[in-house]
């Protein structure tokens, strides 16, 4: 096995330049309840259900302050859930893409200046595919 370690990030078909080892999602596929029921006579049975308002995926990254990204930040921000981020991992093993549709910034983004500053983004979006 070999640890996948690069990652391309593009949003709306153009690359986005982000700090190693900060791209993380969730596959938006939900929270599941298990409880038991009684079937009588003392006995019980799984009842299992998923919550389908939970079916949201997270995309989670910083990028350098630069005022090319402040300007692609603002861009997305504005895009509201218009959004589309693909991740592009792979290495000699094979490849993952998991694209993300209708992608927004819900949360107010913070800039901060200096010579290692972030803005974290974090989206949410369609169940990754």
């Amino acid at each position: 096995m070999i640890q996948i370690n690069d990652c391309r990030a593009i949003v709306n078909n153009k690359d986005l330049e982000f700090m190693p080892n900060t791209f993380r999602y969730t596959e938006g596929l939900g929270e599941q309840q298990m409880s038991a029921v009684s079937s009588g006579g003392g006995s019980s049975e799984q009842l299992y259900s998923e919550d389908v308002s939970t079916h949201i995926s997270k995309v989670m990254l910083d990028v350098p302050v630069t005022v090319d990204t402040v300007k692609k930040v603002r861009a997305m921000k504005k895009n509201k859930n218009r959004n589309v981020i693909q991740a592009v991992a792979k290495n000699d093993e094979g490849e993952v893409l998991k694209t993300f549709t209708r992608a927004a910034l819900l949360g107010d983004y913070e800039v901060a200046f200096g010579s290692d500053t972030v803005i974290t983004l974090e989206f949410s979006s369609d169940p990754a595919v």
